[in-house]
């Protein structure tokens, strides 16, 4: 099970800049499969191969390699209730926006800003704390049970899925 992703910014400009197709699947329902890569290619469709993600931070692929690409089910988890509030919720942040220490047991969260983002991580029952910084942005995604505090740099929307009330615990 995955519980961390961490997604440069400079990463993604570093895939525009280096192949032709201008969008990008990071996490998705699936991979896409040899059969159907092999259609869309035959119909002319610019396409790249995708492997399965290896470690926490995602780095674009040259142009003759595939992207790397975690699957949606990497991140589930049996805690993760069948049915929740919604699928998800959504709030905006800045740099004046101060946050404790916490995590969550039913719901993942997403921060995304094109502005500086660090982040102080442990997961739950570790003493060992790890720091990222985003230093010109990006994605954080963050599981349940990982302990984590966000310093924000600017604008930053906060992602929860799915939507559950009452699942922040302060450590």
């Amino acid at each position: 099970m995955r519980r961390v992703l961490f997604i440069p910014k400079e990463e993604i400009h570093g895939h525009f800049a280096k192949n032709a197709r201008q969008d990008m699947k990071v996490v998705a329902p699936n991979r896409l499969t040899d059969k159907l890569f092999e259609a869309l290619k035959a119909r002319g469709k610019e396409v790249k191969a995708e492997r399965p993600l290896t470690g926490d931070v995602w780095k674009h692929s040259d142009v003759d390699e595939p992207n790397d690409l975690t699957e949606s089910k990497d991140f589930v988890d049996g805690s993760l209730p069948q049915y929740a509030a919604g699928p998800f919720a959504v709030a905006f942040a800045n740099e004046r926006a101060g946050q404790d220490e916490h995590y969550h047991t039913k719901h993942l969260e997403i921060y995304f800003s094109e502005h500086p983002l660090t982040a102080e991580y442990r997961y739950l029952g570790d003493q060992e704390t790890k720091t990222i910084c985003l230093e010109q942005g990006g994605a954080l995604v963050f599981g349940p049970d990982v302990v984590h505090r966000v310093r924000l740099g600017g604008l930053t929307i906060v992602v929860e899925v799915p939507a559950v009330a009452d699942d922040r615990t302060v450590v």
